[in-house]
């Protein structure tokens, strides 16, 4: 897919294409993946570099535990489910359903259906679903309907979002399919839809939002519940 502007950092890339990340993290790559045919490339490359340092050093005598610690590696760096190589992602009966209208789930999500909460409402017209991932950080989908906002905030920890429909815009940018956002206590930000747009994320948030502006900020001290 063309035009993403957002793409995740080479640092992230690599601990994808090791293993490293943990479970929930490793969904929202493996969803910007196969939206994203430069990242594609970009992982392909590291893990042929991974599997070149690896060739170079079983040509040596490793000891046990080196040897144990490389076949593990191996098999993380091929544990990763099979990315399509171009652009065009099949189309499934994995749908999501929100407002009359049906959005394709993520490919490492089609299979856990029954892992989505039903939808919430927030405020702002925006309604959310939780996706149970195990761990802390917490996994949702966000659906911005035409002409929402969400107050302007930043974060206690980081927020990642993915588009995956529509688009939706801040202070900053215009976000769309396929870009991937981190955002940090260094960024304030009031994400909106225009009259004629929406939109829905995939979004994974490690503590909950801080409110800074207006009426909102009374909201603060129920901050707990835009974090479930």
């Amino acid at each position: 897919m063309s035009n993403i502007h957002f793409h995740p950092t080479n640092d992230i890339l690599a601990c994808y294409s090791t293993g490293e990340l943990d479970p929930a993290s490793s969904i929202m790559l493996s969803a910007h993946l196969e939206l994203c045919s430069h990242c594609r490339a970009r992982v392909t490359e590291l893990e042929n570099n991974q599997a070149q340092d690896l060739a170079l050093v079983s040509s040596e005598t490793p000891s046990e535990a080196q040897s144990k610690e490389l076949n593990e590696l191996l098999d993380n760096i091929l544990s990763h489910d099979e990315i399509p190589q171009d652009d065009v992602v099949a189309v499934t009966n994995a749908h999501i359903e929100i407002n009359n209208k049906q959005f394709r789930l993520p490919r490492a999500l089609q299979r856990h259906e029954d892992h989505i909460g039903p939808w919430s409402r927030l405020p702002g017209n925006i309604k959310r679903a939780n996706v149970t991932t195990g761990g802390h950080s917490k996994m949702n989908f966000i659906y911005m309907d035409c002409n929402s906002s969400l107050p302007q905030h930043t974060h206690q920890g980081q927020e990642i979002t993915l588009v995956l429909a529509g688009e939706f815009m801040d202070e900053h940018a215009t976000y769309k399919p396929g870009d991937f956002i981190v955002q940090t206590s260094a960024h304030h930000h009031a994400p909106k839809t225009r009259a004629d747009q929406d939109c829905l994320c995939l979004t994974l948030l490690d503590a909950p939002l801080h409110f800074t502006n207006g009426l909102a900020t009374l909201l603060n001290p129920f901050s707990q519940l835009f974090f479930r």
